[in-house]
């Protein structure tokens, strides 16, 4: 296992949608790949106009996900129909698809894991309140890998609150607060020890999990 701590301010921001609102690129696969041949990134955007028609992927699927404020989302669809989802939740469409967004409040914030279609994808929002517990039980939720695949790679962005975790091999401490994240890569097959452990959390967490 191997684990990584991504801070917000270390992440790279910049405009989407013409001023639409800001993307913060968080961590993408491989790290060296280009805008057009990365397996998937995991990003975070804020909304801030009251309508705004989202950037397009082409060859990926986005998996959306908001996590503060409400939107309508307008999908148009190849046979000219129209799809309206008001959930506020998780859903995935395709990257060529264009998605229109009609913000419900004043500003939203959302995260998205884009992906290829090979690369399967899923996601979770928990409260967590602990201490001295181990890391391997906060990511242990149950994997259904369709194909051969070797690595798996999870995301725990902290939505609002503290997260404390030790390396205890090294016998080092780390703090998340609001807005970083932790990315720890794992084995999908096998054993995988870990010597991480959540020393002390109280966090609303965003809990993604990716496999390739």
């Amino acid at each position: 296992m191997q684990v990584s701590i991504v801070k917000y301010t270390e992440s790279v921001t910049q405009l989407w949608g013409n001023g639409a609102g800001q993307m913060s690129e968080v961590y993408r696969f491989p790290k060296t790949s280009n805008d057009q041949n990365y397996l998937f990134r995991f990003s975070t955007a804020t909304i801030e106009v009251p309508q705004s028609d989202f950037t397009l992927y082409p060859g990926y699927i986005r998996h959306h996900r908001t996590l503060d404020g409400r939107c309508e989302f307008e999908l148009d669809t190849n046979n000219n129909q129209t799809i309206v989802d008001q959930s506020g939740t998780a859903f995935d469409f395709f990257g060529e698809s264009q998605l229109t967004c009609k913000l419900l409040t004043q500003t939203a914030f959302a995260i998205n894991l884009i992906h290829r279609p090979q690369v399967q994808v899923s996601d979770r929002v928990v409260q967590v309140e602990a201490n001295n517990m181990p890391l391997d039980e906060l990511l242990n939720v149950p994997l259904h890998v369709q194909n051969v695949a070797n690595k798996r790679y999870s995301f725990i962005y902290v939505i609002k609150g503290e997260l404390g975790i030790e390396d205890a091999l090294n016998a080092k401490q780390y703090y998340l607060s609001t807005g970083d994240t932790l990315v720890v890569t794992s084995e999908t097959t096998g054993e995988d020890n870990s010597f991480w452990r959540i020393t002390e959390c109280s966090a609303k967490l965003f809990h993604g999990s990716v496999v390739v």
